[in-house]
């Protein structure tokens, strides 16, 4: 304990203290802050032996100072969670992060850790980009739980000599087959409109399905073209997941 009390004194330049709140876990009392000024809960759990590592832990209350503002109550965010306690090699247990590490790196796991928390603390400011990466994952998800019975193709080629025209998802049970195409970015809306112009000037019969992620992501020219190529679009990545099932029973059980 006087080691690690004393190599923690030089690394944080005397500005460190350790509060003892039970046997052989610490509270560590460090300029390290959450953006608002409050200190970030950090504490060290001692190992039995010398020879064992030291757990950093936050002994739960990152999760109880989000769930202040902001609820993980969704498998989306669920998995957004998930993804950066992976990303950055924390663990969970009952709601408590920590980290393993060993005297040596203290200090440098310490501040990683606290990164860590940082981003956790704030999912309800960035929750949007990371959902935006996760539309096509979202989609996957949706339609292997809710159309599976339809026996989607995943990544369809119409023209087999030009993969580079690619359909996210084929629905091939009928004469005219329905073409599944994802848009979450301007270049993603070109694609489907160059896409689907190639599945006409080829002659191939068949009906498209545009799923925007949210109509708001883009311009007016997009949309627009879209519209003037494809025979249904759902606004938004909710409206699918609402209405998606209904118009997919109707359109191949016809």
């Amino acid at each position: 304990m006087i080691k690690l009390f004393d190599e923690l004194k030089i690394q944080f330049n005397n500005r460190v203290s350790l509060r003892e709140k039970r046997p052989k876990i610490y509270q560590l009392l460090a300029p390290i802050y959450h953006e608002d000024g409050d200190m970030i809960d950090i504490f060290l759990e001692l190992p039995e032996a010398e020879n064992q590592n030291i757990r950093i832990s936050d002994q739960g209350m990152t999760l109880m100072r989000l769930s202040y503002t902001f609820d993980i109550d969704t498998p989306n965010k669920e998995k957004i969670f998930n993804r950066i306690l992976k990303e950055n090699h924390v663990s969970e247990e009952n709601g408590n992060l920590y980290i393993d590490t060993n005297i040596n790196s203290l200090y440098p796991t310490l501040m990683h850790f606290a990164q860590v928390i940082g981003k956790i603390s704030n999912m309800r400011l960035y929750k949007r980009e990371v959902i935006h990466s996760l539309f096509f994952e979202m989609l996957e998800e949706f339609i292997e739980t809710k159309l599976q019975k339809y026996k989607p193709i995943k990544k369809y080629y119409p023209v087999p000599e030009h993969e580079e025209y690619e359909v996210d998802y084929c629905f091939n049970s009928r004469p005219k087959p329905i073409f599944l195409l994802g848009v979450n970015s301007s270049s993603r809306a070109k694609l489907a409109t160059i896409s689907c112009l190639k599945f006409m000037n080829e002659n191939i019969n068949f009906r498209s399905v545009i799923i925007l992620e949210n109509i708001d992501v883009l311009g007016k020219k997009d949309i627009a073209r879209l519209m003037s190529v494809s025979d249904k679009e759902f606004p938004s990545f909710d409206d699918f997941k609402e209405n998606g099932e209904k118009y997919f029973e109707r359109e191949l059980q016809s």
